[in-house]
């Protein structure tokens, strides 16, 4: 049985990156998988411009006085040219007129009888050279890359209003279990409110298009009738993963062709965790219980998704410990905090995995390692956001 970190680099093994991708818009693009390799368009400066609003003259002719030839404003098209011992007052992101070489600042000018004395003129000074930023027919973006607010702006200015991207990962959510009921309905003593799906889906939402399947009885018959769904690339059920007489999610997936990627991990709260594979459709079986089940989505749903997108396994932060951590060994544990300053705050309240509220007090995890039994203050750990 392997624990969390081994788990996950052995998913590495077994999850293949999907090859299909559809076209979208920018307005709808952040967040999403770029296809394919990009390349520049368009010179960016796509010409020489002025970074700043100023003069814009020879440096070899700063020690003299330079008759100003008249204005340059950012659009305007026309060529210009300076002569020796003349300048033009220009505008930010106006095109340098030809020999200028140099901006000088409206407020380091010194204006002496209509001429412009350009002494403290320095050489090279705020101008934006033609594609210093991006140069036409060079790399841009590579495969693989998610697409950010900023990679939206140079994506439109290059023009590129249409763009590859990875097709979403279809994610299909279901909970089962005779004792619960949906949030719209009425509970009475003896139901439980299904909260597990609703907290999968917002995990999940921003990273998959997911279905919420439903609720299913503690039936067999159930359990593969719900397999029948199309178009699901990773199917996730909140219980039915432990080994109780009505936990028979193996024995449902056996018989209908599913093979195991691994059925425990040796961690609290996540060792009854479950993956499964039949022709590249992969369901993932999380515990009932609320935390066990939300943890396990971020730290395997998570890590599914990104392998299935041809993404890194997700990058834990680096912090220093605030207080000291003691742990039993022999498995991987956690302990809930914040984080603040660069220091992980562990919090001091006690969590089960029936719990919730560890989720929304606390921003942050650390996952110890099965050998870990004491950890110092100010030691440096990593952590997992949450």
């Amino acid at each position: 049985m392997r624990d969390i970190f081994a788990t996950i680099e052995y998913l590495k093994e077994h999850i293949k990156a999907k090859d299909e991708f559809e076209i979208v818009e920018l307005t709808h693009a952040l967040g999403r998988i770029i296809f394919e390799d990009v390349l520049v368009k368009k010179n960016l400066p796509a010409f020489d411009n002025s970074a700043l609003d100023g003069y814009a003259l020879d440096y070899q002719d700063k020690d003299n006085l330079l008759k100003i030839k008249g204005s340059i404003l950012a659009g305007d098209n026309e060529k210009y040219i300076i002569e020796k011992n003349e300048c033009y007052k220009i505008m930010t992101g106006a095109k340098i007129p030809q020999n200028a070489n140099t901006i000088l600042m409206f407020e380091e000018a010194l204006i002496e009888n209509g001429k412009l004395n350009a002494k403290k003129a320095k050489q090279n000074n705020a101008i934006r050279f033609k594609g210093e930023e991006a140069k036409e027919g060079n790399f841009l973006f590579k495969k693989g890359t998610k697409i950010t607010s900023g990679i939206v702006a140079m994506l439109a200015a290059q023009g590129i209003y249409k763009i590859k991207v990875i097709k979403k990962i279809q994610v299909g959510i279901f909970s089962s279990g005779n004792e619960l009921v949906e949030p719209w309905e009425k509970a009475n003593d003896d139901n439980i409110y299904n909260a597990n799906a609703f907290g999968i889906y917002s995990i999940l939402q921003d990273n998959a298009e997911v279905k919420y399947l439903g609720l299913i009885q503690d039936n067999i018959n159930a359990f593969k009738e719900i397999l029948k769904y199309e178009k699901i690339d990773l199917f996730i059920s909140s219980g039915g993963a432990s080994v109780g007489e009505a936990d028979f999610s193996k024995q449902a997936l056996i018989e209908s062709g599913f093979v195991p990627i691994f059925e425990k991990v040796n961690a609290k709260l996540c060792k009854h965790v479950k993956l499964f594979n039949k022709k590249g459709i992969l369901f993932l079986v999380l515990p009932g219980n609320p935390l066990a089940s939300l943890i396990s989505t971020h730290i395997f749903a998570k890590n599914i998704l990104n392998l299935l997108y041809g993404q890194d396994l997700i990058c834990f932060d680096t912090a220093k410990l605030a207080n000291e951590l003691k742990f039993k060994g022999q498995r991987n544990d956690f302990a809930f905090g914040k984080f603040t300053n660069g220091y992980f705050m562990p919090s001091k309240t006690k969590f089960g995995s029936g719990m919730i509220k560890p989720l929304y007090e606390n921003s942050y995890i650390f996952i110890s390692k099965e050998d870990e039994l004491e950890i110092s203050k100010g030691q440096e750990i990593k952590i997992l956001r949450i």
